[in-house]
């Protein structure tokens, strides 16, 4: 359940920061810039999610080209894997990170569209505040086709002229913690190389879970 739950809302994220938001808009940033974008948004996610003219395929593509231009993700792999990015050598780093950009891009878009009854319905906004190093969250509520609602939170952090993904927070559980506290222990006891061997054998496997098992 919380797989498909943040499949669905970085989907929300990576589809408003690529349809949104230009790096020319990203210089003159202001507070009330991200409450307007924060409120825009809404309504042109919606309106993608429901265009069902769309294929299955088409909207695989918009969220890999969605994870490419708003994720963070070499930012969020290093962070999730804690101390152990430090001794990793180069050659792990690079392997590493290559198959957790992988392993979480592929992991959202196989979720994507294949429940209907999780689909968003719809999305409210409920504050834009802004915090240090440059980033600020968004507070909404998501409203799922099967009536459920979210409690969602995400950090973005105004990186390099652009918005970028850090941290999504639904039901006060945050993706990036939740990966640290598994990635970052299977790496204590299995060492860098113990990642990575676990990952590719999900990059292999059928289904791909984002709980990591020690076995």
């Amino acid at each position: 359940m919380l797989q498909i739950k943040h499949s669905l809302c970085l989907l929300l994220v990576c589809i408003v920061c690529l349809t949104c938001f230009t790096s020319a808009q990203a210089e003159s940033t202001t507070h009330q810039e991200r409450e307007a974008y924060a409120k825009d948004f809404a309504q042109i996610v919606l309106n993608i999610l429901h265009d069902h003219k769309k294929s299955y395929g088409d909207r695989k593509n918009i969220l890999r080209q969605a994870f490419s231009d708003s994720v963070d993700i070499d930012w969020i792999a290093k962070f999730v894997l804690g101390r152990a990015w430090k001794d990793a050598t180069d050659a792990q780093r690079e392997r590493y990170t290559a198959l957790y950009r992988q392993f979480l891009t592929e992991t959202y878009v196989t979720s994507f569209a294949e429940n209907p009854s999780k689909s968003i319905y719809d999305i409210k906004i409920f504050s834009v505040n802004d915090r240090e190093n440059d980033e600020f969250s968004v507070r909404t509520q998501m409203q799922l086709m099967n009536q459920v609602n979210l409690k969602v939170d995400y950090i973005i952090a105004d990186k390099d002229t652009h918005y970028r993904v850090h941290d999504i927070i639904i039901e006060n559980v945050s993706l990036i913690s939740s990966h640290r506290a598994e990635f970052a222990s299977l790496a204590t006891q299995q060492g860098v190389d113990g990642v990575i061997k676990k990952l590719e054998q999900l990059m292999k496997s059928d289904k791909k879970e984002f709980t990591l098992s020690m076995k």
